[in-house]
Formats: structure tokens, C-alpha cells, sequence
């Protein structure tokens, strides 16, 4: 009898062929259809996107093995229930790198270029003189990237070469360096001297607010922050002021911390604010790759065999 596999969201085709190949993946109706602490009692896996795997939802899976995370941030899963409960977490770190690293290069184009602000000009009718949207270039400043990994490394490769920047780097955790990056052991260098800066780690308590009021005071009035990463790593009222008082030249965010933005939101309408849906990795590539990637691991851990990309790699020593 072939393993069963509850899959939480919508994901790529070939996910689906992958998983049909040795276990019996179904798809999970919804909350309201059946709760997802039902859906769990009888599977062996969970394929899971943004659906809340909660320790009740992880406890109430009595066969759980595996939880494999269909992208690179794994906050909706409580990972220290999953070790508890003796279940492997997975992620798919490579799969979305290269279309959050261009994602993000996108937004930094267009910020620098006041792209989002000249669009909603024209579609009200308001469009000022050329010199209000003047915008700066990219090329011969300095990138300043915090965290280093898969996505990190590859916007940092990005600029450095493809546009000829001086790149910056603080990530504290990466080892071997890698070549071509000037590394900052602290975060104050970096803010101080990047004309540009791009976010690329994960939440955790270390790094909840990590750009906060007093990182804030510390760029030029010039810089431009991009956040690719998540909500909760920049203190979103705070950019906004800062943007509103010219102590920081724009923001583009993919991620904000209670998604979808809300009416009212500080950050709605302010100038030189470019805003999108979490939406970075979001691409026919990076979808069939997470979905290949989740379900491939999913099946090594189901076969009896170790995982790729595992999050609680503490279960391995075991």
C-alpha cells in the first residue's frame, strides 16, 4: 500500500507526477471543507505551501514522517513540535533563487528609477515635469546585501558583474566567503556606506525589526531597501516615515508582515514606494522546482532515506 501524502495548496504538475510515482497524494479541500487537524490523522506527509502547520495540527498526525516545506521560509511550520514529534521538515532553499534574486533586482531598478510613482502619476492624470522623477543608476554604487544565501549570493553576483557595483555582504554564518564580496562583520558598515541594500534572510528572533528606526538613521539619505525576504524583518512604519521625511530615497517590498496590505497601511500611497504580493519567487521555473524539490525529499524520507534540504537536521543524528 502506497504512503499518503496530503498536499495543503495548489503546486506545479510535475510535483504531482513526482509524488503519484510512489504514494498516494491527495489534495487537501480547505478549512471550511475539513480542517486541516482531520486532514492530517491518516498521512505520512504533508506537502505543505503557507497553510499553518501548528503544533495541534502536527500533533493530531500520529503517522506524520515528513513536512515538506514548498519554498525556502518555513515560519508557518512550528519546527520545534515537528522535532518534538520526531518529524523531518524540508525545504527547497535552491528551487525560487534565481526569481527572488531577480525579483529583487527589479525592484531596485525600479525604485531607482521612480518607476512606481511616474506609473500611478499617469494613470490619475497628474503627471509632473521629467525633473521630479529624475532617478539614479545602479551602476559604480555600492550593493550592500544582508544574507548570503542561494538568492543573496546570486543578486550579489548580479550587480557585481553584471552591472559592475562594489558589493557589500553581512551574514554572519557564511563560510567559505565567497570571492568578489567585501564581508562586513557587523551590520553598521553596511548601512553606512550601501547605496543600495537588499534583504535576504530568514525571520527569526534575531532578526525580527533587524531594519528598524536606529538601522534606519544610519543609511544615506540616498539609499534604496528592498526586502525580498519576510514581513517583520523591516519595520514597516518606520520606512514609510522615513521615506515621507527624505531620510531614505524609496523602499520596494515584496513581503509585509499581515499580508495582503491592508487599507490604511503607513506605506500605501507614499512616493517612491513600490509595493508587490509576495510574489518574488513566483515564477513557472521557481514553482515547478519547489514542487519537484518538496516532493523528490519527501519521497527520499518515505523510502527511509536523508533528505536534501532538511530544516531540524538535529532528527538526522538520531
Amino acid at each position: 500500500m502506497k504512503p499518503r501524502v496530503l498536499v495543503t495548496e495548489n503546486i506545479h504538475a510535475a510535483g504531482w507526477e513526482t509524488l503519484r510515482k510512489e504514494a498516494e497524494a491527495v489534495a487537501w479541500p480547505g478549512q471550511e471543507t475539513q480542517p486541516l487537524v482531520e486532514a492530517v490523522a491518516d498521512v505520512e506527509a504533508v506537502l505543505v505551501r503557507v497553510a499553518k502547520l501548528s503544533a495541534d495540527v502536527i500533533r493530531a498526525a500520529k503517522k506524520l514522517k515528513i513536512i515538506g516545506k514548498h519554498g525556502v521560509g518555513y515560519d508557518n511550520i512550528d519546527i520545534p513540535a515537528a522535532t518534538a514529534a520526531g518529524v523531518l521538515v524540508t525545504n527547497t532553499p535552491l528551487a525560487n533563487s534565481t526569481s527572488v534574486a531577480e525579483h529583487a533586482l527589479t525592484l531596485l531598478l525600479a525604485v531607482a528609477r521612480r518607476v512606481g510613482e511616474t506609473e500611478r502619476d499617469l494613470a490619475r492624470g497628474t503627471v509632473r515635469t521629467q525633473k521630479v522623477y529624475q532617478g539614479v543608476e545602479l551602476s559604480g554604487k555600492a550593493m550592500g546585501v544582508i544574507g548570503l544565501g542561494s538568492a543573496g549570493l546570486r543578486l550579489a553576483r548580479m550587480t557585481g558583474n553584471g552591472l559592475g557595483m562594489r558589493v557589500l555582504g553581512f551574514d554572519p554564518y557564511k563560510a567559505p566567503w565567497p570571492e568578489g564580496i567585501e564581508r562586513c562583520t557587523d551590520l553598521d558598515p553596511l548601512l553606512r556606506q550601501a547605496d543600495f541594500i537588499s534583504i535576504h534572510v530568514p525571520l527569526t528572533r534575531e532578526t525580527t525589526n533587524l531594519i528598524g528606526r536606529d538601522a534606519l538613521s544610519k543609511l544615506k539619505p540616498t539609499a534604496i531597501l528592498v526586502n525580498t525576504a519576510r514581513g517583520g524583518i523591516v519595520d514597516e512604519a518606520a520606512v514609510a516615515e522615513a521615506v515621507k521625511a527624505g531620510r531614505l530615497a524609496g523602499a520596494g517590498l515584496d513581503v509585509v508582515v499581515d499580508e495582503p496590505l491592508k487599507p490604511g497601511h503607513p506605506l500605501n500611497g507614499v512616493a517612491n514606494v513600490i509595493l508587490t504580493p509576495h510574489m518574488a519567487g513566483v515564477t513557472e521555473e521557481a514553482m515547478m522546482r519547489m514542487a519537484q524539490d518538496s516532493a523528490e525529499d519527501i519521497l527520499r524520507v518515505l523510502r527511509g532515506e536523508r533528505p536534501k534540504f532538511p530544516v531540524n537536521k538535529e532528527l538526522l543524528k538520531r
